[in-house]
């Protein structure tokens, strides 16, 4: 008698060896942290790079006036419709979430060329505007591309990759190394590989006191290295979006030492001014008492 099958009502459980949504070598994309709220964060990060990767995308007037004029009515609409359900499928697929296996770090896969560029749009315009784009995601990297976290391979990566920096006229640069559960990288011995490539490309000099115009990024997150080259590097405060438009980066109700960060309510607003009044009368009663010393005073 064949036995019964067994059903199963609990959820279906999570396939660890499908690497479809992993970050991987070979890939280039934003490498992003927050604080708390991981799944936020990878909705501000997707919105973000969106919004501003679809200005750059927008058809111009005359092309579309062009478009007009040279077919028919019902021939432009099927061509207007077939070309936005292509523009869906391509911004489906444009930046996709990877998930990297540690805790408050994420990483968006893209298909766009340079993912540099497109940062460096974000990150200006920000500074210009000094309007907070996202309230979770603090910093944004962008990746160039990833290998194996290894001596070997990142060498090699990178010797195809800071030529195209560094093969003109001389400037300064920075290597930024940063490690995520991985203790096998020897960091040094990365850092004096890459700054004897760039060297050997030009008459480079290294500047570590912040002013460097090009900036190496290595960042090794479990088994894969992520590695950039990027300009700029403290003038946009380490890629901290936060930072740049001019805001505090703990936005936490509470921050971590319990300080509770204020609020534009009027309500608290009144509390805060009668707390105010009430610690100033407390200031002037205690003045007025003889047994005070002048030393406790300064500490309160």
């Amino acid at each position: 008698m064949a036995a019964r099958p067994v059903k199963s009502y609990g959820k279906k459980k999570y396939n660890f060896k499908d690497n479809r949504y992993k970050l991987l070598p070979d890939m280039k994309g934003f490498l992003c942290t927050c604080n708390y709220g991981e799944k936020d964060c990878q909705k501000e990060a997707i919105n973000l790079l969106r919004e501003y990767s679809e200005e750059k995308d927008k058809p111009s007037e005359e092309t579309i006036s062009t478009e007009e004029e040279s077919a028919e009515i019902m021939d432009s609409l099927d061509t207007e419709l077939e070309s936005l359900s292509r523009k869906d499928n391509a911004d489906w697929k444009k930046f996709t979430p990877s998930a990297t296996g540690v805790g408050n770090c994420l990483f968006i896969s893209t298909t766009v060329e340079d993912p540099c560029e497109l940062m460096y749009k974000i990150l200006e315009d920000i500074e210009r505007t000094k309007v907070q784009k996202t309230k979770f995601l603090l910093r944004m990297l962008p990746i160039m591309v990833t290998c194996k976290a290894n001596i070997t391979s990142i060498t090699s990566t990178c010797a195809i990759l800071l030529p195209k920096y560094f093969s003109t006229e001389p400037t300064t640069f920075a290597i930024m190394f940063n490690h995520r559960y991985n203790n096998s990288v020897p960091r040094d011995k990365v850092i004096d590989e890459l700054a004897n490539q760039v060297v050997s490309f030009g008459q480079h000099t290294v500047d570590l006191s912040g002013g460097a115009k090009m900036t190496i990024i290595v960042e090794v997150v479990k088994s894969v290295c992520c590695l950039s080259v990027v300009r700029d590097y403290a003038r946009f405060c380490k890629f901290n979006l936060l930072s740049v438009c001019g805001r505090p980066e703990k936005r936490t109700a509470e921050g971590e030492n319990g300080d509770v960060e204020k609020s534009s309510s009027p309500k608290v607003k009144k509390q805060e001014e009668n707390d105010q009044v009430k610690e100033n009368s407390e200031e002037e009663k205690t003045e007025s008492e003889p047994g005070e010393e002048i030393t406790e005073m300064s500490e309160n």
